[in-house]
């Protein structure tokens, strides 16, 4: 029987080239995506395509009522999970002095208690499974450095995705649940494009290795911490940052 993997925000990015890498590697995989249909779509085409079953459903990370009907619908065609990746977010870039406390909470609903109820509401059914069970967490550097002056509350709220993971993996570890971090530097995503050219450009010349990140090198980094190679790896948190931040 293949494991199983939930990616929430697979539609394009870290979330899809997860989704790829983990599909390539054996595993079926059910995605969420917000807005972009038709990037989930072809996301779970193209797993298909590397023969793994592959579902997609809609999800608004701030409606807990909506991430309990999703896990039930995993368990209800499933019935296991073996790997949770919470990698859906948001991050508008808005000067610190103009947040809204609207956009505020929307981001911090997304990214900080939309992480907090995927994990808790797939648990019964990560319980159940049994055997060995990972949770991958995608928060930011931004979260450990703080972000720019135009993502203060997005660096708040990957700060408290850290926070989660430790947690957690203090309190799943004696069921043998393992949650781990990952956090991306600048990665050529859609994430950053609103920037600009220029600003790309410089953020890019701050990294020591000299270029932005590519979603499969963070994918590459979900997928090790994800499966058994990483069994004693849990509270962790895996830097791809291109020496952003070496510690």
């Amino acid at each position: 029987m293949r494991p199983t993997v939930l990616v929430t925000g697979g539609s394009g990015g870290i979330g899809a080239a997860t989704c790829l890498l983990l599909a390539g590697r054996g595993h079926d995989v059910w995605l969420t995506y917000a807005g972009d249909a038709d990037g989930a779509r072809r996301t779970a085409a193209d797993c298909r395509a590397l023969g793994a079953e592959a579902e997609v459903s809609q999800l608004d990370q701030r409606d807990p009522a909506a991430i309990e009907l999703l896990l039930r619908r995993v368990e209800q065609e499933w019935g296991r999970l073996n790997v949770l990746v919470n990698n859906a977010g948001t991050c508008p870039y808005t000067e610190w002095e103009a947040i809204t406390v609207e956009e505020w909470d929307s981001v911090m609903e997304t990214n900080a208690r939309g992480t907090f109820l995927t994990i808790r509401a797939a648990m019964p059914l990560m319980r159940a499974t049994g055997g060995d069970r990972s949770i991958v967490n995608v928060a930011s550097l931004a979260g450990q450095i703080g972000g720019l002056s135009t993502s203060a509350h997005y660096a708040a709220s990957k700060a408290a995705v850290l926070a989660l993971t430790r947690s957690f993996a203090r309190r799943l570890a004696p069921e043998g649940i393992r949650v781990n971090a990952v956090s991306p530097g600048p990665v050529a995503t859609g994430l950053i494009f609103p920037l600009g050219d220029a600003a790309r450009g410089k953020l890019a010349g701050s990294v020591p290795l000299g270029r932005l990140g590519r979603a499969e090198e963070v994918a590459h980094a979900i997928a090790l911490l994800a499966t058994s190679a990483a069994g004693f790896t849990t509270g962790a948190t895996y830097d791809v940052n291109g020496g952003l931040r070496m510690e």
